[in-house]
């Protein structure tokens, strides 16, 4: 969250924190009262037409100062105590006009929200109402986290004319295989926690307008009550409490299949039509760290035009998709947090170089080491010194860099999609956890919590005798059967201290169908071995010397993930009925290895 800091005057003055997060009223001191202390002409409240006719709200900000200025947009489908958190003062004294527009849907916007599928038109007539606005000098720059960053994303491959610059945090690269599935397995609990927020939201407008929501709050309370069960619903289009309020629930799980209505939503394609500056800035427990990793390399390598490939730049800290505290499960990175690195002033001085024009003097990228807790800067991604190693999977339970032996044979467990995995941690975005607790929270939390369960395969390497640092992508490659029509194999990136912590790093899922890509799915043939590559997405990571490097395999990860039945039917579709144990088999043989791609970072 931002972290911001008022003058210490003013705060002893209006009785506000020197600094906070967020909500301002808090203390008794409104938004507009605080702008007022600024020397700002206040808050302006406008609304902005759409080619189709609707008019979508949004509020203005502008310095005192007359006269024209450049603009940062925001695009946001999360109501006005959310947007507290933007970081509207420093722009402000940075010489921006601010324009925070909800989204279609939202907040007082006209129409209806319909996640994502009107993003790239609306923000595309919002740029050029703002270009024909006295308040606004001919330059444009935009702003936001997690939706309101793919919502640059939505138009900045259109070149549109006046956008100077994009500083898209925690934004997926593709809404269907990174948003909403994961090499095709749902992302169930991030999935429904979205929902679940929106629907809220869209009540608390309905009542706002008026409208009788008795019936439809009555069943939004019954899922938002017992997330844990509405996990387990089956099928999972039976929860009308979310969907009726939020349709797009539903129209994900029935799309899953059809390609057609993903590529009219989509802005993967158009990214490298990108024209501007970009600074991207991910965490790496961060749902989509994957997506702002290749936002940035697919910019950066293949726009038009070489200054805008090199005016990307990238920020990845031991963050959250919500946290940049330096706090992230079970570990505390304090040299991590956002305000160790002026992640703010970073933002905002790359926001004025870029509308002035400048190339930014910000570093190309800069990492958060974790293990060895130091920020470190670098000149593109993956780095260039990488060694790419092998540590290969052994029938023993060990991990290393020998190469398997030709009759290794492989290992085996049952998949019961009745009792799956639970998620213990990870780059979620899910609350609450196993008991009251807090184990699906984001973030590196320790496995031992799985102990004694047999259907995870455990491969450890010896004690570290020096230390390695992991930088980079990571990929799990195993050879693999299954005894059922279809199921998922999980793999799990893992540092286990000298006391006998096992602190997750990362990790990653692969439905089998899908091993190819969901645009090309594959049958699966029960009892017939077949090629997996897991991607575990990236890590920067010191496995100190004396730790252990451990991978665990398995089929389930849940609510992180949606189970699989085994019966290779669309997520949506599935009944509880279709839910059957699989044998599964990983093969470490000579000739089918199974393995863990490590980016290794030389130390000298």
């Amino acid at each position: 969250m931002w972290q911001l800091t008022l003058p210490r005057k003013m705060a002893a003055d209006r009785h506000v924190p020197t600094t906070y997060s967020g909500i301002l009223c808090r203390a008794g001191v409104t938004v507009k009262s605080t702008l007022e202390v600024l020397g700002t002409t206040g808050i302006e409240t406008i609304r902005v037409p759409m080619r189709d006719g609707v008019a979508l709200a949004a509020t203005l900000y502008r310095p005192a100062a007359g006269g024209g200025h450049p603009v940062i947009l925001v695009r946001t489908p999360y109501s006005e105590p959310m947007s507290r958190s933007l970081p509207v003062l420093p722009a402000l004294a940075e010489g921006f006009a601010v324009l925070v527009q909800n989204c279609r849907g939202t907040a007082g916007s006209e129409g209806e929200l319909h996640a994502f599928e009107n993003e790239g038109a609306d923000g595309l007539d919002t740029l050029a109402w703002i270009l024909e606005q006295p308040w606004c000098d001919g330059r444009i720059a935009m702003f936001g986290p997690s939706y309101l960053g793919m919502s640059q994303l939505a138009v900045s491959g259109h070149a549109p004319a006046g956008l100077r610059a994009i500083v898209p945090i925690v934004a997926t690269n593709d809404y269907r295989d990174g948003l909403v599935f994961r090499q095709g397995a749902l992302q169930l609990g991030q999935g429904l926690g979205w929902h679940l927020l929106k629907a809220a939201q869209t009540l608390g407008d309905r009542r706002a307008r008026g409208e009788d929501v008795g019936a439809h709050a009555a069943a939004f309370g019954a899922v938002a009550a017992n997330p844990d069960a509405a996990y387990r619903t089956l099928p999972l289009t039976a929860l009308t409490g979310v969907s009726d309020l939020v349709p797009s629930w539903t129209t994900w799980l029935e799309q899953e299949n059809e390609p057609a209505y993903w590529e009219r939503i989509s802005y993967a394609d158009r990214r490298s039509g990108t024209a501007v500056p970009g600074l991207h800035v991910g965490g790496w427990f961060d749902l989509f760290l994957g997506g702002t990793l290749d936002n940035f390399v697919e910019i950066s390598t293949r726009a038009t035009d070489e200054s805008v490939r090199r005016g990307q730049h990238l920020i990845i800290g031991p963050w959250t998709h919500a946290d940049q505290t330096g706090a992230a499960g079970e570990m505390f990175f304090g040299s991590g947090a956002a305000a160790a690195i002026g992640l703010e002033a970073q933002q905002l001085r790359f926001l004025r170089e870029s509308v002035e024009g400048l190339d930014s003097s910000l570093p190309p990228v800069q990492l958060f080491v974790m293990g060895a807790n130091v920020w470190r800067q670098e000149n593109e991604w993956p780095l260039a010194r990488t060694d790419w190693q092998r540590w290969y999977l052994h029938p023993d339970a060990g991990l290393g860099t020998a190469a398997p032996h030709e009759d290794a044979a492989p290992r085996t467990y049952r998949h019961d999609p009745h009792d799956p995995v639970p998620t213990i941690g990870g780059a979620t975005l899910i609350g609450g956890g196993l008991d009251g607790g807090a184990e699906y929270m984001p973030g590196s939390r320790d496995q031992r919590r799985l102990d004694g369960r047999e259907d995870i395969l455990r491969f450890s390497s010896d004690p570290l005798e020096e230390d390695v640092e992991v930088t980079g992508p990571v990929t799990v490659t195993l050879h693999a059967s299954t005894s059922a029509a279809d199921t998922d194999f999980t793999a799990k990136l893992i540092d286990v201290w000298p006391d006998g912590r096992a602190m997750a790093v990362t990790d990653g899922i692969v439905r089998a169908r899908y091993r190819g890509g969901m645009d090309e799915p594959q049958p699966v043939v029960p009892g017939e071995v077949a090629r997996y590559e897991i991607d575990l997405v990236a890590t920067s990571q010191l496995f100190r010397r004396g730790h252990r490097i451990r991978v665990d395999v398995a089929s389930s990860n849940f609510p992180c993930y949606d189970r699989n039945s085994g019966s290779g039917k669309p997520a949506g579709s599935v009944q509880a009925e279709d839910l059957a144990p699989a044998d599964q088999a990983v093969f470490l043989d000579r000739d089918r290895p199974s393995y863990i791609t490590l980016p290794v970072i030389p130390s000298n």
